[in-house]
Parts: structure tokens; sequence; C-alpha cells
């Protein structure tokens, strides 16, 4: 079995969740013959990871402000000088959509990984997906969003994440947490979930809104920590910015929420769930895939947050059902989310995409 070297085009290298997916595989990528090389818009987390990893790692420096949306577009120069020294050029997000006209522009094996719902395909985006040796979606809701687009070749590799031997040791001693670890922003629902924490009967509670700020949500963030100051939990309401060590986070929460109003796959309630912690989610098709419902933890009607209320005070007046519902989650992540089991796929993906 001969070895595949690919190049990974990744835009963003923070703790989020599309590095996330990329580098959960990149770390075994080896184990299953394809020899990786990443290039990252900038350096950040997974960059250090991975090359602590011993993976060739290469950015365009740091994430400098207003300039590093622009690196995005120096990706490409490095398509150009080096791209030809690659089996298969996997570029991940709908970010990179010119990344794969310009590589399929150099004659380049393209694999192009959407992980993204947005409400409208533009020209650009439509063309990559048509263009793309293949197109694989990180989900069945991704797959479905995207069914009515012609592509040469389509697979859904459902994410997956690296699992340690064991989980995490849980350590939820202490004053209670709800925790949520997302970027800040009106999508993501941080304004309900704190909301609902504001009616939490348990007053000892403490939310933690673990996340990136964008420049256009400094205001929403403003108004977050204004309505926590209004409601009288200011005190017991946190924002310590992004994590670069969301398991051990995670190994502390009580209950992990996700609030956003479209998302394609929970990557963040799965990493929890491995730590044995149930969650709340909006009900949607991508959360259906990732959080049983009643089992691992509770699915809300989106905006509702009476009943994400009731739902938090029921979790955290209940060690046992805690117990349970945690238990329940790492065993189903074990089984289905184990990117050990996943990897195959993408190697078969790249021999079919090589020599078809």
């Amino acid at each position: 079995m001969g070895t595949y070297k690919v190049l990974y085009l990744l835009h963003d290298s923070r703790r989020s969740g599309v590095p996330a997916v990329a580098a959960n595989f990149i770390r075994h990528a080896a184990e299953v013959g394809v020899s990786p090389t990443v290039l990252f818009a900038y350096d950040g987390i997974y960059a250090r990871e991975l090359r602590a990893a011993g993976i060739p790692v290469l950015t365009l420096g740091q994430r400098t402000p207003f300039l590093w949306r622009a690196k995005r577009f120096l990706l490409n120069w490095f398509l150009l000088v080096q791209g030809r020294s690659f089996d298969v050029v996997h570029i991940h997000s709908l970010k990179l959509a010119w990344s794969v006209l310009v590589a399929k522009r150099l004659g380049l094996k393209v694999v192009f990984h959407l992980h993204e719902l947005p409400r409208r395909v533009d020209g650009v985006l439509r063309k990559a997906i048509a263009s793309a040796d293949a197109v694989v979606y990180c989900s069945e809701t991704c797959a479905a969003h995207y069914a009515g687009y012609a592509t040469r070749r389509r697979r859904t590799i459902v994410n997956a994440i690296d699992l340690p031997p064991l989980p995490p040791p849980r350590r939820p001693g202490g004053v209670p947490k709800v925790v949520m670890v997302a970027s800040l922003n009106r999508n993501k629902g941080q304004d309900l979930l704190l909301e609902a924490f504001a009616k939490l009967r348990c007053r000892e509670t403490e939310l933690w809104l673990y996340g990136t700020t964008g420049l256009s949500a400094h205001k929403y963030v403003h108004d977050l920590k204004s309505f926590a100051q209004q409601q009288g939990v200011s005190a017991r309401v946190f924002f310590p910015g992004p994590t670069a060590q969301a398991f051990q986070v995670f190994a502390e929460a009580s209950v992990v929420v996700h609030t956003s109003w479209t998302e394609s796959f929970g990557m963040a309630l799965v990493e929890a769930q491995s730590c044995g912690v149930p969650v709340i989610a909006h009900d949607l098709e991508g959360m259906r895939e990732v959080v049983a419902d009643g089992v691992t933890g509770y699915l809300v009607q989106p905006g509702d947050v009476d009943q994400l209320a009731a739902r938090l005070d029921e979790l955290l007046s209940s060690p046992e059902l805690r117990e349970r519902m945690g238990r329940a989650g790492a065993d189903m992540v074990r089984e289905r989310f184990d990117m050990k089991r996943r990897a195959g796929e993408y190697r078969n993906l790249y021999r079919e995409v090589v020599e078809p």
C-alpha cells in the first residue's frame, strides 16, 4: 500500500470546529498511509499542536489585525509554487472556495471539505463544488444541505474526534458550572443561554462562556454583560475568552450547552460528551446527529428560553441524572465518533481521487 502526500489548507488555526475536524484526522494520517503537510493562513493553537506532534506545518505568520483575512488568498501562492509536490490538496471550509478554483486551474487533485450551512450558495462556491475532484460533507445534515449541487464525486465522512485511551477524569466539584464553548456572536445564541441562566432556581450556579469575539461581535458581548448586570447575575457569569484546554474545561463542567441557531455538526458537544458531561442543544438537524434526546442530554426548541431553563434546572438538581446521561454520552462517542475508526475513509477517498 503506497503513501499519499496530502496538503491540507485551513483558513483558521484558532480553537474552533473546522480546524478541529482536520487536526483530529491529521494526527492519525500516517497510520493509514497518508503523509500530511498542513498550511494555515496564520499561526495558532492547532498549528502549534500539530507541529509538536511532528507533522510538517506551515503558516503565513501571525493573525495580524485587519490583514488576517487577506492571508486566505495568499495561500494560493503556495499552491502555485508547491502544489504539484502533493498527490492531493485537501481544502477545508467554504471560506477557501477560491483556493479550490485556483488549485483546479493548476491541474491539482482537490478534495473540498464543507462544514458550514450558508443561507445562500454564491457563484464561487457553486463553481468550487462542481470543480473539485471530490466534495466531502462533515455530517448527514451538511450533505442534505448541498444535495442539489452537482459534484464529480461526493462523500459524507461524519466528523470524529481523537479520543484518548481512557475518558478524562471528571472534576465537576464545587460550584456547579454551566459551560458553552463557541465563538461569541448572535448566531451562536449566547444571549438565549444567559437569559435562561437568569431564570434558574439554583442561584449558586456559574455560567462560563468561552470563545473568541470577532470585531463585529463586540457590541453583542457588551450587551450580554449589560444584561447580566441588569439581572443581578454578573458576579456568576464569566467571559474567559477562547480556551486551549477544551477537554479540561468540559471535565470540570456540570452541563454543556450549545444554543446555535444553525449548525451542521456539534463538535463541541461531541467533545463534551466524550468527557462524560450531559449536554443541552437546540433541536436542529445537526444537533440530532450528536445528541440522543433524553439519553445523553436534551434537545430544546430553538429560542425557547423557558424550556432551556427548565432542562438546566432538571440537570443541575440531580447529580444522578447528570451521571447517567454523562456515562451514556461517553459510550455513544466512543462507539460512533472515534477518529481511529473513521481514518480509513479518508485514505479510501484519496485513492479514488488519485487513481480513478
